[in-house]
């Protein structure tokens, strides 16, 4: 492993399964909380979505691996590489954000 994507790309994949392993505990406890606080009340949509998929939060970590293994092939330009880990952080902070907006979306009205 002598080039440097190869290890950012390996940060990435352990960050972001620790990332999708607490957004769904997450996920289980607003749910319990949502439903003692607004008891069956109508949740913004974003909100239902984010309770509803999990599954998305693994495919972050699927693309760090294939990341990784382009990066051991070395098939791809370093350079190349540097843009892909780029465009996937920015990709991977704006998924962050809006997951943590939609946590708090149905709470904005109660202050």
């Amino acid at each position: 492993m002598k080039r440097l994507t190869t290890y950012y790309f390996l940060l990435l994949a352990g960050l972001s399964a620790f990332f999708a392993q607490y957004v769904t505990l997450t996920i289980v406890d607003c749910k319990i909380t949502i439903n003692d606080v607004f008891e069956g009340q109508a949740l913004p949509l974003w909100t239902e979505w984010a309770f509803q998929c999990t599954w998305w939060l693994w495919i972050g970590v699927a693309i760090c691996i294939v990341g990784v293994t382009l990066s051991l092939l070395g098939k791809p330009k370093d350079n190349v590489m540097r843009t892909l880990l780029a465009v996937f952080l920015i990709v991977e902070l704006c998924v962050m954000f809006f997951t943590m907006v939609a946590f708090h979306l149905p709470f904005r009205h109660l202050t």
